[in-house]
C-alpha cells in the first residue's frame, strides 16, 4: 500500500461584533454532495487552503479568507489545528491533511465579493454558525474562537500565538 502524502493548510475564523454578539463568516463550497447526503451548496465550512512554498501559515489564513469570503482581517491569534484523511477524487491518492486555524478580526470587505471556488460566503451569529457547520472538527475550532472572543470581550487578552507550531 502506498504511503499517504502530507498536506499542510491554513484557514481562519474571521469575526466581527454586532450589538454585543459575535458573528463569523462561513463558506458553502461548490464541491459535490456532502458525504452525509447534504445537497451541493449546503456544505458549510471555514475558509482554508494549502500553504504555498515560502508562505507562513498565518499568511495563508489571511489570503484564503480574503479569497474565499471577500473579507480582509487581522490575525489575532492561533486557535489550533485539525487533521483528517481524504482520498483525492482525481488521482485516488491518500492524503493526511493538517490545517492550522487562526482567529482573524474583520477589517474590511464584503462577503458578496468571494471568489469562484465557493458557492457563497455569509455572516452568521456564532451559535447559528456552530449549528450549520458541516464538520465536527471545524465546530470545535468555532468553539475555541468563541471562547477567545468572550475572553477579549470580558477584558482579557487573546493569547497571541502567531506563526506555526
Amino acid at each position: 500500500m502506498a504511503k499517504a502524502r502530507i498536506q499542510k493548510s491554513a484557514g481562519g475564523v474571521i469575526y466581527q461584533e454586532r450589538e454585543g454578539q459575535m458573528y463569523v463568516a462561513l463558506i458553502a463550497t461548490k464541491a459535490g454532495a456532502h458525504p452525509e447526503g447534504l445537497p451541493q451548496g449546503e456544505r458549510w465550512g471555514l475558509p482554508k487552503g494549502i500553504v504555498e512554498k515560502g508562505e507562513d501559515p498565518a499568511q495563508t489564513a489571511l489570503r484564503e479568507v480574503a479569497e474565499e469570503t471577500g473579507l480582509e482581517g487581522e490575525v489575532v491569534g492561533k486557535l489550533g489545528y485539525i487533521e483528517y484523511w481524504f482520498r483525492s477524487p482525481e488521482d485516488k491518492i491518500l492524503y493526511h491533511k493538517f490545517v492550522d486555524f487562526y482567529l482573524l478580526e474583520y477589517r474590511s470587505g464584503e462577503v458578496e465579493k468571494h471568489d469562484w471556488e465557493v458557492e457563497q460566503a455569509r455572516w452568521f451569529p456564532i451559535e447559528e454558525a456552530m449549528e450549520r457547520i458541516s464538520f465536527d472538527n471545524e465546530r470545535d475550532i468555532l468553539r475555541k474562537a468563541k471562547e477567545e472572543w468572550e475572553r477579549k470581550r470580558d477584558g482579557g487578552d487573546i493569547s497571541r500565538q502567531r506563526g506555526s507550531d
